[in-house]
C-alpha cells in the first residue's frame, strides 16, 4: 500500500474524534458567552430576593447575638433618648464580619465597632440582609453622620461625613424612632463576665 492510501484511511479513523472534540470546543465557548452575558445583565433584585428567601428558609443559620455591652444614646443636653445591648466588634475580622448575614435583630440590639484612631470611614451593605441606620461617632463620643435606612445587599459606600472612631449599627428607622441628632452622644458599659 502506498503512503498517499494511508493518509486518508487514517483521518477516517480520527475524523469522528476530531468532530466530537470540535463540537465540544463549540460548546464550552458557548456556555462561556452566555454565562458572561448572563453575569453581566443579571437582575440584582431578583439576586436580592432569592437570598432573602434563602435566609427566611434556613432561620438556624443566623448568628446569635452577643450581649457584650450597654449603649446609651443621649441627647446634647445630656438627657437619655435610648437604650441597646451591643455587640462590640473591635478586632479587623469582627469588624469586616460586621452583621452580614444576619436575618434578625431586636430593636433593642446593635453593633458598636472601636477603631483605633479617629477618621473619615466608610461602611457598605454587601451580605447585609438587614436595613440599618448607620451612626459614625467621633473620638468625643458625639455624632458626627446618620446614614439611615441603608439598602440591604448594597455594595455602594456609606460613608461618614466628619472623622469618626466609632460606628454603630441599628434598625432602620432606630434614629427616628428615638430621636438621634448629629450632636447627641453615646456612652457604654461593658457587661461584666
Amino acid at each position: 500500500m502506498s503512503k498517499q492510501s494511508q493518509a486518508p484511511t487514517t483521518l477516517r479513523r480520527w475524523a469522528p474524534l476530531i468532530t466530537i472534540a470540535g463540537i465540544l470546543l463549540f460548546l464550552i465557548i458557548v456556555f462561556l458567552i452566555v454565562s458572561r452575558y448572563l453575569i453581566d445583565h443579571r437582575d440584582d433584585d431578583a439576586t436580592r430576593t432569592l437570598s432573602e428567601r434563602a435566609d427566611k428558609a434556613a432561620p438556624s443559620s443566623t448568628v446569635r447575638f452577643r450581649d457584650d455591652a450597654a449603649l446609651d444614646f443621649l441627647g446634647a443636653d445630656g438627657n437619655p433618648k435610648a437604650t441597646i445591648r451591643v455587640e462590640i466588634a473591635e478586632t479587623e475580622d469582627s469588624r469586616t464580619q460586621g452583621l452580614m448575614g444576619r436575618t434578625r435583630m431586636d430593636e433593642t440590639q446593635g453593633m458598636l465597632f472601636i477603631f483605633d484612631n479617629e477618621e473619615y470611614r466608610s461602611f457598605w451593605m454587601a451580605n447585609t440582609p438587614l436595613p440599618l441606620d448607620i451612626i459614625f461617632i467621633n473620638a468625643k463620643r458625639v455624632i458626627v453622620t446618620i446614614q439611615r435606612n441603608t439598602v440591604p445587599y448594597s455594595q455602594d459606600s456609606v460613608p461618614s461625613t466628619a472623622p469618626a472612631q466609632y460606628v454603630v449599627e441599628v434598625n432602620a428607622g432606630f434614629s427616628d424612632r428615638h430621636g438621634l441628632l448629629v450632636g447627641d452622644t453615646i456612652e457604654w458599659r461593658r457587661r461584666t463576665q
